[in-house]
């Protein structure tokens, strides 16, 4: 029974190790499908297909990946020796094998098994199916051809299964039989042997044991295995164990047939007879190699690479195939043919082809020959290891100098040579596009180009002929690049000329050197780098691939520790000498190839002999048709030509690879020579030797040399050749060598000469350096075989023999020889120097500075030997004759350094650079960096000296391409290494001299001019006028841009140090530099210029862009540091740097394509006093609009947060306190005498660097300028204002004595304060803080700004316009503060701000006086008078000041106090002068009138007030140009005419209508005199009617310009109190009604909204007690005694008259004042309007009252029994409370007996809520009924008194004639929505044939049906809160009656704490 496991409990006996059975399920997997393919397999031939795809399945399984299912030799490749092979099957299934379900006894139960039958049956399988195509074959005519090459093609594939399952299971020993039948089925008797031998090894006891076992197997292999070896005559093999002891037994016929595995198969015994058979029918044939190109070289490597392949067995030409050269066509050279003279006899060789037609080399191969390509890169593939046969086989043939040259073999076989043909046409390629394939692209069904190809295409292609106008952008463009060019390196050639640099070549004349040239023209560039500047260019165009591959290498250029065996080969000659390089022998071309080829193909020649003929074309003097210098004497292509690296490599690998037969050949021709002089001598006479003779013998020394030259390269330890190889070339070079010297001697003995010939003279030499190359020679014996040398040159002429093509020894002469002797004689020396155990850097530094760096005084005893012709040496020739070198050998041990120096004259480069290195090593291990820049400049200048020397300009083209772009990649590394020192060091160039400084600026020079040929190669490309380069046959735009960057990388480098030594060279000779910085400031500009255009200046990481950007800071910074549009370079070099565009006209940014990076906080504190300078230069307008705005932002963005400074949060506390503080009157009045500081800590620049700097300052100024600027319609965000004021404070805590940052703080907060009172008066009216605050804020703020600005302000001009612009603003903030709407409250004291004092008590006191208004005013006119005298022009500045002298003239004796009062004169002249210096009138604006209405406002008021007379009035008035029309005034009376005529003339110049105070003035004046008059208040009522108020009551009072903020809400509160005056005495009551309606529903609109509503009110309300002559008081006089009753019974009466009289005018009244009171909504106190209410309903009450007649009962008739269970009855019924009571009904509607009544209780009086609703019920007419809906049962929660129902005219009364004896009751309700008001709902209709019982009962009555009521409404009358309500009437009246002035004296204004008053309950209708 199976347990039950809960999940979530954990048993701790169970293994956490999860069992993973993944790979028994993939074995068992496997396992069905071996099944299934054996399946297949059994059924035979018709099941081959589904058995071939079963076994393909079954080796796509997974158990064939796992590592342990791979192969032991796999494994091995895969892993190496990290794996072991023993075991590796055992230790995954130590376990025992896996038991798979299903499977048979016989199946394989594991994995070993499952692979190893799978590999086994699988190998079966394929050699029965090639059993099954066999048979079929032979059918079929011809099969006997092809059996054995089928046979022999089908059978790889089982061996190669078969040895995998033998590596399974080597104990198979069926399988090893198979094996050795199918090895002797293909041939291999190797393989056949060694199966048959691994069947009779068995087991351990050896191969006797298994001998004697009685298995057939056995025996069977052991008689084949011996008949084999008898067939092999391996008799070795029979005289030992086993086959010697074997008895001489046969097996029959048909048993080995038996015993034969396969019966097609021959037996293994017999496996020759099948061999023999295969190759003896085999056809030989011929195949044609085809070289990429027409030269030497490519022929050479066509031949090695097919040599290799077939050696390598990747191809098998089969035997006696011939080899044939089909060379490239050449369409400029006419076809050459065979010459019978030619050197090279047909050799005749017996084949069966030979009948063959032979071809020509430049035709065609023909149909039957089968074509071999050669040298193409893309069948690299066929040769997989081909780079290490090199490095196995030729790698110890190769030099240092030459490996480093083919680093990249690849991109060299890509290219063509430049000087074969300028356009370059790449390697075909193996994708199958219409391009390589020559197709064109087809339009119909084909396959078309993408777009973005053929778009790619047409930009390459450039403009058409036809587009004009995209050429002539083209040539501009161009033009553009060239002209900055010129310009730049002009004005540098200039500078570098005052430092006595000369010899530079402006760069228009060497673009005409090469823009319009080929490679192969010849330049005159004699000490000067003009041919390596052209190769720059050539490079670029036609060798695109070895550009890449050289600049954009990924090995690291070495500069350091490898220099030393780079320096150490180059001295011991391992390295390639010059010599070679400066032959001027010309390179070798394609002399001689045709009729090569035509030989070749004439001829059936195998592989060797045709390599063996190339070789001999090449060395034998003659071969090539070559004439000597003689005319008669033939040369060798050795001798006469130069061969290029890779020409000498392949012959290098030629005689190496092929060095027996090659040896053999020459020794058999060099035999027969010898046997035919032995029997001319043996006959007695001699004869020379032939032409072709003597070219043999002299191929022999040739070959001597080569491998001499071949020897001493590798022989080096670190040549990196190992010493297997080293051995073998010495054996090689050996054997030479005696060839030669017997070759050498049989010469010598037939000719017979006096004289050493050329020849001779070679092997002289060779053996002179073959003895120095011998080991265990002692050095005095070489140096005896130099002097023996030297000896026999001198003897014989000192002749000179130059051999190009040997680097050891490039040439032979006296002075070669003096330079070896120099060499051996140094060898110590420098062996010490370079040696890696030398610790010591000072003796090196002394052994190498002396050679390399001599000092004057050597050079003075140098040069008196020397005499002048040491000079000679420095071009790097090694052509030096036998007198300069015997003097120098001569003074050799006087003078060791002269001779040193010599001899690095003529070193190679390789050695100079070497020495540099290990000196700047030296200095670099004691640390001193300033002679290490020393040595770097040095390396460069070595560098760019040997553009100019011969080595490298007589070199071959692509030897100067790949050493040209090989030394600049050098010395950009160099340039790297300098900068890295020069970097923050000032005493970098301390130990550069003036010289020095001279080379090394003309060697960056000079590299800078090569690099600008790249530049005009990129401007062709980028203008379209040459296309694209390609790369590897296409178009790769990635490398080629990187190829760009690097070079533009390089050149950005070379111009930052070559700035660094142009600022050296001005401290060095700073007299010819009189302007320094201007001159460091053009050669950056003009860089950056050039650079930029060419989209490049950010390259080299922006180094360059941060050089310029931090030197034109400085340049800034200085004094002196004013140049020509510096501000702009600035501009650009931020673009470029970091993307900032600061400029101030953004015409002047050029886009130069950089890529900005980020900007970091340090650059941006370096920024911030160049964008402060920007910013005030642009318009405060239009720079928050600005991109110079975005640069600013991203900046203060880079700066970051401040650091937390306990100093600055001390000052920050300091500021904030003082701005809150109260406004101390004293304070304000020192300020003007610049008294005035706060006392803060003292900052540090270092700690606040921004706030040091203004920068917050010009932040804050930013943002408050974008505030200002805006135009603004409506209430806004102020972030700005905020963000201003803050970063104000920010620079304030730095320093309090900046008086413009407290001027610009105090602006904020008047713009704050303008903005909260600008567009509402909400908190005008709140009296809110915030308005207060504002203005303390900016009080505070100027006053400061007025003390620092006495104290600190300069006098220049910009200086006085701002501090009387500040007084200016001062003044208007202390005259706004001291008018209305702020009315000095800023000055006041708040009650918080009251000080404590303690003396003997404590007490609270004022700490000062706070401010007068008069103190204000005259405050405010001294600072208008200080902003006069800055600007006297300005009209605000005198018309605020006149407006400041009336308000002081017009103080009364308590304003003023004791102060003197400026008299009307002041006052008038101000205003003058004001209108004065008005702008002139334009029409564009509108006029300022400002002053003029002032002066006629000042005018009337002194004439008014009887100060003038009207005379004087007038005359003041002829200043304003508004009165000048209108005749002058001399009388009183005709006074208010003529100021109204001036009024009328301003009104009529304000065409818009911005100005109000003229139609206010004209009012004022109409109605002051006369303003009880009814038609004067008309009037005045029309002034305001024509333009202040609409007929809808419209209040349209706009604001002026210059009106101050806030002061417009004060105009409109003052000009409606006036308004309503008017309508008040000219009794409109219904516009007062529209204004009140107005002016109550925009509260924001009005300052002092609530106290204006008050007066309001108040006017309305005795607007209506007039117009209804409605007493006061007359409430209480109505109804304080009046019985409740009486007043229920006539109140119902008085509102149905109301009703029905609705234009009575008390009832006009009474609906006028409830529609008040509800607009009023307990704003104002309600307690006038309801005294008016109660007044105006207890005068109805009086006076309609008493005439209305109470209704008569009805006529009592007789009734019939009612139903009592009908609704009537039912809802008339009334208890008292008991149960048993009856109802009582009055039928005849006769009071009851007087008996019978109750006795009357108290009687009830008339409260004033009862008052207030019935007033309400009678004025408000209900609605009509809606459609009636019958109503169940009404809530009892809402019920009414009969009285209201009557009252509401819902139940008629008993005198309506209706009868009720036979109706019944009908009840109706509207359907009205839940929540509409109280006066819509409609109540419910009752009939009136109902009676009710109770109180007031009688004829009228109805029963007591409740109706929904209001949800204001309160509970019946009845209640307790209507008592409660009646008590605070009787108190109300109480209250009255004590204050009965309370209401005409009380305040007006209703005060928000009062709490609800009856106004605010609904009324029911």
């Amino acid at each position: 029974m199976s347990a039950f496991k809960a999940l979530n409990v954990e048993s701790d006996n169970e293994s956490e190790d999860e069992v993973d059975d993944t790979k028994e399920i993939q074995i068992e997997d496997a396992l069905k499908l071996y099944q299934t393919a054996l399946k297949y397999h059994s059924e035979g031939p018709p099941s081959y297909d589904k058995a071939s795809e079963a076994y393909q399945v079954l080796f796509a399984s997974e158990i064939f990946k796992y590592a342990e299912s791979l192969s032991e030799f796999r494994r091995h490749e895969l892993y190496g020796d990290k794996l072991e092979f023993d075991n590796i099957l055992q230790d995954d299934f130590e376990a025992g094998p896996v038991q798979l379900p299903g499977a048979s006894d016989g199946a394989p139960n594991t994995l070993p098994q499952i692979l190893h039958l799978s590999y086994k049956n699988y190998g079966q399988f394929l050699l029965e199916s090639m059993q099954h195509r066999l048979q079929q074959a032979h059918t079929e005519p011809g099969h006997s051809e092809t059996d054995a090459v089928a046979i022999r093609r089908s059978t790889e594939g089982p061996l190669r299964y078969f040895a995998e399952a033998l590596d399974k299971d080597d104990a198979d020993l069926d399988l090893w039989s198979r094996i050795s039948s199918v090895a002797a089925l293909v041939g291999s008797s190797r393989i056949t042997r060694f199966c048959l031998e691994a069947v009779l090894d068995g087991d351990d006891e050896g191969l006797e044991s298994i001998l004697r076992l009685p298995g057939l197997e056995e025996g069977f292999a052991g008689h084949e295995l011996k008949e084999l070896a008898e067939k092999l005559e391996d008799d070795l093999s029979l005289m030992q164990a086993p086959l010697s002891s074997m008895k001489r037994k046969k097996l029959s016929k048909l048993l080995k047939s038996r015993l034969n595995p396969y019966s097609f198969a021959p037996l293994p015994s017999e496996v020759s007879k099948l061999n023999s058979s295969e190759i003896s029918g085999r056809t030989p044939k011929q195949y044609a190699l085809s070289p990429a190109k027409r030269d030497w070289t490519a022929v050479g490597e066509v031949i090695l690479h097919q040599h290799m392949a077939e050696q390598s067995g990747y191809e098998d030409l089969g035997p006696g195939s011939g080899i044939q050269i089909s060379l490239p066509p050449d369409p400029a050279r006419e076809h050459h043919t065979s010459q019978p003279g030619s050197a090279h006899a047909p050799l005749n060789i017996d084949h069966t082809a030979q009948s063959n037609p032979s071809t020509s080399g430049d035709d065609k191969p023909t149909d039957d020959m089968v074509q071999i390509e050669g040298a193409n890169p893309a069948d690299d593939f066929l040769v997989p290891d081909r780079e290490g046969l090199k490095q196995r086989d030729v790698g110890a043939t190769e030099d240092v100098t030459m490996a480093e040259v083919d680093a990249d073999t690849t991109e060299k076989e890509k290219e063509t040579e430049a000087t074969a043909a300028p356009e370059i046409s790449s390697a075909p390629s193996r994708k199958r596009s219409t391009d390589s394939a020559d197709l064109p692209e087809t339009a119909d069904g084909g396959r078309v180009r993408s777009k973005r190809i053929r778009a790619r295409e047409s930009i390459v292609e450039g403009p058409g002929g036809d587009d004009a106008e995209m050429a002539k952008q083209a040539e501009d463009m161009l033009a553009a690049f060239h002209r900055s060019d010129d310009v730049t390196f002009g004005t540098w050639i200039k500078h570098l000329e005052k430092l006595g640099i000369a010899g530079l070549i402006p760069p228009k004349q060497l673009r005409a050197l090469y823009i319009d040239s080929q490679p192969d023209t010849p330049i005159d560039s004699v000490d000067s780098t003009s041919k390596a500047v052209c190769d720059m260019f050539f490079v670029m165009k036609y060798s695109p691939s070895k550009t890449a591959a050289v600049l954009l290498s990924g090995e690291t250029v070495d500069l350091g520790g490898m220099s030393r065996e780079a320096g150490l080969n180059a001295f011991l000659g391992y390295a390639k000498s010059g010599g070679s390089l400066s032959c001027t022998k010309p390179f070798l071309g394609d002399e001689g190839l045709s009729q090569f080829a035509d030989t070749v193909n004439s001829h059936w020649l195998s592989m060797k002999e045709v390599a063996f003929a190339w070789l001999e074309t090449l060395l034998l003097p003659g071969s090539a048709a070559v004439a000597g210098v003689s005319g008669d004497v033939k040369e060798s292509t050795y001798m006469h030509f130069r061969w290029t690296d890779d020409l000498k490599r392949h012959v290098v690998q030629v005689i190496v690879i092929l060095d027996e037969y090659i040896y053999q050949r020459l020794q058999h021709q060099i035999f027969e020579l010898n046997s035919e002089q032995l029997e001319h001598r043996t006959a007695g006479f001699s004869q020379d030797f032939e032409d072709k003779d003597t070219a043999t013998l002299e191929m022999a020394q040739t070959l001597f040399e080569l491998h001499l030259d071949i020897y001493s390269l590798i022989r080096h330890p670190n040549s990196g050749v190992d010493e297997g190889t080293q051995t073998i070339q010495k054996d090689r070079l050996e054997r030479w060598a005696l060839m030669a010297r017997d070759v050498v001697t049989m010469r010598s003995t037939v000719r017979q000469a006096g004289d050493l010939d050329q020849l001779e003279l070679r092997h002289i030499w060779a053996s002179a350096f073959h003895i120095s190359v011998c080991e265990d020679v002692p050095p005095e014996h070489i140096l005896n075989c130099m002097d023996d040398l030297k000896r026999i040159f001198k003897s014989i002429g000192e002749p000179t023999i130059q051999i190009q093509n040997n680097a050891v020894m490039p040439e032979l002469s006296v002075a070669a020889v003096d330079r070896e002797l120099a060499k051996i004689s140094m060898k110590g020396f420098f062996l010490k120097v370079f040696n890696h155990d030398e610790k010591d850097p000072v003796a090196v530094i002394e052994s190498l500075e002396p050679i390399l760096e001599p000092l004057d005084n050597m050079q003075l005893d140098v040069e008196p030997i020397a005499n002048g012709n040491d000079r000679s040496q420095d071009d790097g020739s090694s052509n030096a004759t036998f007198d300069e070198d015997s003097a120098s050998h001569d003074v050799q041990v006087t003078n060791p350094l002269r001779e040193m120096r010599k001899f690095l004259d003529t070193a190679n480069v390789s050695l100079r650079l070497s020495l540099w290195q290990r000196l700047r090593e030296a200095y670099e291990a004691i640390e001193y960096p300033p002679k290490v820049v020393s040595c770097y400049l040095r390396s460069v200048e070595v560098i760019t000296k040997e553009f100019c020397s011969p080595t490298y300009q007589d070199a071959q083209t692509s030897d100067r391409y790949f050493l040209l772009l090989s030394s600049l990649r050098i010395i950009d590394e160099l340039l790297i290494k300098i900068l890295q020192l020069v970097k923050g060091d000032d005493t970098a160039f301390d130990c550069i001299d003036y010289e020095h400084l001279q080379t090394s600026m003309k060697a960056i020079t000079q590299f800078l001019e090569i690099m600008t040929a790249a530049n005009v190669y990129e401007d062709l490309v980028r203008v379209q006028h040459i296309p694209t380069p390609k790369y590897d046959g296409s178009q790769n735009a990635l490398k080629y841009n990187a190829v760009l960057r690097k070079v533009h990388d390089m050149q950005m480098r070379a111009w930052i140090l070559q700035y660094s030594l142009f600022k050296e060279g001005i401290v060095q000779n700073a007299g010819v530099f009189p302007t320094p910085d201007e001159d460091k400031y053009m050669f950056l500009r003009g860089v950056h210029y050039t650079t930029g255009l060419r989209g490049f200046c950010h390259a080299a990481g922006r180094t360059f862009l941060r050089l310029v950007k931090d030197e034109i800071v400085r340049f800034s910074d200085s004094t002196d540091g004013v140049f020509p549009d510096i501000d702009i370079e600035l501009s650009q070099v931020l673009y470029d740097l970091y993307g900032l565009n600061t400029f101030t006209d953004p015409s002047q940014l050029i886009d130069f394509d950089s890529k900005p990076e980020v900007l970091e906080r340090k650059t941006a504190t370096q920024l911030l006093a160049f964008l402060m300078s920007q910013s005030r230069k642009m318009n405060t307008k239009d720079l928050p609009k600005s991109e110079l705005k975005v640069a600013i932002d991203k900046v203060h963005g880079a700066l970051g947060r401040p650091k937390a400074n306990d100093d600055m949060a001390m000052n920050r506390k300091i500021l904030n306190s003082f701005i809150k503080s109260p406004i101390n009157p004293i304070d304000l009045f020192r300020c003007l005498e610049g008294v005035g500081t706060l006392s803060v800590k003292l900052i540090t620049p270092g700690r606040a660097i921004a706030a040091s700097k203004g920068w917050y300052y010009v932040m804050g100024s930013i943002s408050l300028d974008k505030f200002r600027t805006q135009k603004r319609i409506a209430a806004g965000p102020t972030e700005d204002i905020n963000i201003a004021a803050a970063f104000f404070m920010q620079d304030l805590e730095y320093s309090t004595d900046r008086w413009e940052t407290w001027y610009r703080l105090a602006q904020a907060y008047d713009l704050q304060l303008e903005e909260a009172v600008s567009w509402t008066a909400e908190k005008l009216n709140s009296n809110s803080l915030e308005i207060l605050n504002f203005q303390r804020h900016a009080i505070h703020a100027y006053t400061m700004a007025v003390a620092c600005a006495v104290r600190d302000a300069d006098s220049s001009p910009q200086t006085i316009a701002k501090v009387s612009q500040m007084y200016e603003d001062f003044g208007n903030r202390i005259y706004s503060s001291s008018r209305e709407p702020f009315s000095m409250h800023a000055f006041n004291l708040r009650e918080t701000e009251q000080k404590y004092f303690s003396v003997q008590t404590i007490f609270q006191g004022e700490p000062f006086s706070p401010m007068r208004p008069f103190s204000a005013w005259k405050l405010a006119s001294v600072l208008f008078k200080r902003a006069i005298a800055g600007n006297p022009n300005k009209w605000l500045n005198h018309y605020m000041l006149g407006k400041c002298l009336w308000k002081m003239h017009c103080a009364d004796v308590i304003t003023r106090g004791n102060s003197k009062v400026p008299n009307y004169g002041e006052v008038v002249n101000a205003i003058v002068r004001a209108i004065d210096v008005l702008p002139k009138k334009d029409n564009r604006r509108e006029p300022i009138l400002e002053p003029h209405y002032k002066l006629v406002s000042i005018v009337y008021k002194l004439v008014h007030q009887k100060e003038i007379e009207p005379e004087l009035g007038s005359e003041i008035l002829e200043n304003t140009s508004y009165a000048k029309n209108i005749p002058a005034c001399t009388d009183l009376d005709e006074w208010e005419h003529y100021i109204l005529q001036v009024l009328k003339a301003l009104r009529s110049a304000d065409k818009a209508g911005w100005h109000h105070r003229m139609t206010a003035r004209a009012a004022h004046v109409i109605y002051d005199d006369s303003a009880e008059d009814y038609p004067v208040a008309l009037g005045a009522k029309s002034e305001f009617t024509a333009q202040m108020f609409t007929k809808t009551m419209a209040v349209q009072v706009w604001k002026p310009e210059n009106e101050r903020p806030g002061r417009h809400f004060v105009y409109t509160t003052r000009y409606t109190r006036f308004f309503v005056r008017l309508l008040v005495q000219t009794g409109d009551r219904a516009n007062l009604e529209t204004l009140a309606r107005r002016i109550r529903k925009k509260p924001h609109e009005f300052f002092e909204h609530a106290k204006l509503w008050g007066e309001l009110c108040l006017a309305y309300l005795k607007l209506l007690r007039r117009m209804g002559k409605v007493p006061e008081g007359h409430e209480d006089a109505v109804f304080k005694s009046l019985n409740h009753d009486d007043f229920t019974a006539r109140s119902t009466r008085l509102d149905q008259w109301c009703h029905a009289n609705p234009t009575h005018p008390i009832v006009e009244v009474l609906r006028e004042v409830i529609e008040l009171k509800k607009l009023n909504n307990g704003l104002m106190k309600a307690l006038l309007i309801d005294d008016l209410i109660g007044d105006a309903y207890a005068l109805l009450y009086a006076q309609v009252g008493p005439n209305l007649e109470p209704p008569q009962p009805p006529v009592p008739q007789h009734q019939a029994p009612a139903n009592m269970m009908n609704l009537s009855s039912l809802m008339n019924m009334q208890t008292d409370g008991s149960s048993d009571s009856k109802p009582t009904f009055h039928t005849h509607g006769m009071p009851p007996q007087q008996e019978q009544q109750a006795p009357r209780p108290r009687a009830k009086g008339v409260g004033r809520r009862e008052l207030q609703k019935k007033a309400e019920a009678a004025v408000l007419r209900p609605p009509a009924p809606a459609v009636p809906m019958p109503i169940r049962s009404p809530p009892t929660s809402a019920r009414t008194s009969l009285a209201d129902l009557v009252t509401m005219g819902l139940v008629p009364g008993s005198g309506s004639g209706q009868s009720s004896d036979n109706t019944t009751p009908n009840l109706t309700v509207p359907v009205l929505p839940s929540n509409a008001p109280p006066e819509n709902r409609l109540q419910v209709p009752l009939s009136a044939a109902a009676s009710l019982k109770g109180e007031g009962l009688g004829a009228g009555g109805s029963a007591p049906v409740s109706v929904p009521g209001s949800v204001h409404d309160s509970a019946d009358d009845e209640s307790e809160l209507s008592e409660l309500a009646e008590e605070e009437g009787e108190e109300d009246e109480k209250a009255k009656g004590v204050f009965p002035n309370l209401a005409a004296k009380g305040k007006t204004v209703g005060d928000w704490s009062g709490g609800k008053s009856a106004d605010v309950e609904e009324t029911e209708v």
